[in-house]
Formats: structure tokens, sequence, C-alpha cells
């Protein structure tokens, strides 16, 4: 691939329909889901993507069931324990979102993977957990009221949860087509795709197409192609 987008985020939506489908718990989907995950994340590694943010957990996914809720969490923690593989594959993690209400080991975890994968470079990986667009840009607002500095684009980006280039591409599977509170600031011009295929069923092929056609896409950012 020539042209390989600097940063990737994706919805990961349809687990729960996905078991739904085979007679199965929701925990089926989300397991197959972070598998997929994982699988993508390799993908991502290889092509040469830098950034790969995934919506794992949204501020309005705390209106699931508790049991369900548990789970998701429970998952985040598996993947979070992977020190090994982040190590050989020189992965950066961090997570973006607010830490209220999240259960404290899981709090601990992220602290921990956050400050032992800050020197590695060949991809960063973004878990949006407990993550909230909009609760996002107001946080960064208040961030710059209690500093006294003006608001402005640029300030807002620097108080951002993290201080990441903004997405050149957000995927969505499932089927939807909407952005659902998923970085509402950075995606301003970001090239949007959305895949009819649940997010247990996403292939690393679909992946690739995907990013083949972001190759022949034409990105302007309001000006003109091709002036000056």
């Amino acid at each position: 691939m020539k042209n390989v987008p600097t940063h990737v985020a994706i919805i990961m939506d349809g687990n729960g329909r996905w078991a739904k489908s085979k007679g199965l718990a929701r925990l089926h989907g989300h397991k197959r889901g972070l598998d997929v995950a994982e699988r993508i994340i390799d993908r991502s590694l290889a092509v040469g993507v830098k950034y790969l943010s995934l919506y794992v957990f949204s501020t309005e996914n705390w209106k699931r069931p508790e049991s369900e809720v548990n789970n998701l969490f429970s998952l985040a923690d598996r993947y979070l324990s992977q020190f090994e593989k982040f190590c050989k594959d020189r992965i950066r993690v961090v997570v973006s979102g607010e830490r209220e209400g999240l259960p404290s080991k899981l709090v601990e975890k992220i602290d921990k993977i956050q400050r032992e994968t800050s020197n590695f470079n060949a991809i960063c990986v973004n878990l949006c957990i407990n993550y909230g667009g909009q609760r996002e840009i107001v946080e960064a607002v208040k961030a710059l009221n209690k500093k006294g500095e003006e608001i402005t684009v640029e300030g807002i980006k620097d108080n951002l949860y993290n201080k990441l280039p903004e997405p050149d591409v957000i995927i969505r599977t499932g089927g939807q087509k909407r952005l659902s509170n998923y970085l509402l600031f950075q995606s301003a011009y970001s090239e949007l795709f959305f895949s009819d295929t649940l997010w247990p069923d996403f292939t690393t092929d679909e992946y690739d197409g995907i990013l083949q056609e972001y190759e022949h896409r034409t990105r302007n950012f309001g000006g003109i192609d091709g002036a000056k």
C-alpha cells in the first residue's frame, strides 16, 4: 500500500447481534470481537498504520446490564495483560476516557500498561474506554477555563484525553451509519467507511479493502482539488 493512513479509528459494532444470531450469550460475541480486534491490530502493524483507536466502551454503555458491563471490563483487562506481546511488537497502549466508575483494578492496569509501553513506537493502540466525544470536548474546555486560557481549536486539541493525530479513517461495522459520540472533535475531516459486516465476522481482507479504497480518495480539507 502506497498511501497508508496514519491513524485508523474503528467503531466495533455488532458483537451482541452476532451472538444472538447464533443462539449464544452476548459474552460470546464480545470474546469473538476481542479476537478480531487483536487480528486487526496485527494487520495494522504489518501495513504501517501508526495509530489505531478502538471504541471499547462508551459512556452510554453503562445503560447495559451490569453483567455485560463487567464482562466488557474483564475483556479489556485481558487485553491489557499482554505485556510480553506489547514488548515483542513494540506496541504502545494508551487509554482515552473517564476513570470515574471504572473498577479500581482496571484503572491500575491502565496506568501500569501506559507507563510500561510509553517508549514503544511501532504502533499506538488507543483504547477508548468509558469514552464519549461530547464529554471529551467539555472536559477540554473546562481545562482551558481552569488555566485561564482562551478557548481555541488548538487549545481544545491540546487538552483532549490524548494528543494523537486526527484519524484519517473511521470505520464502523454492523450496518449502522453514525458516529455514536465517537471522536466528534477529531473526525472533522476523517474519511468515513461503513460496513454491514458484524464485528465478529470482520476480516483482515475486508480491512485491507477499506485501506485500498482510502488510497484512491482525494482529501482537500475544504480546498479545491489541484488548487495551490
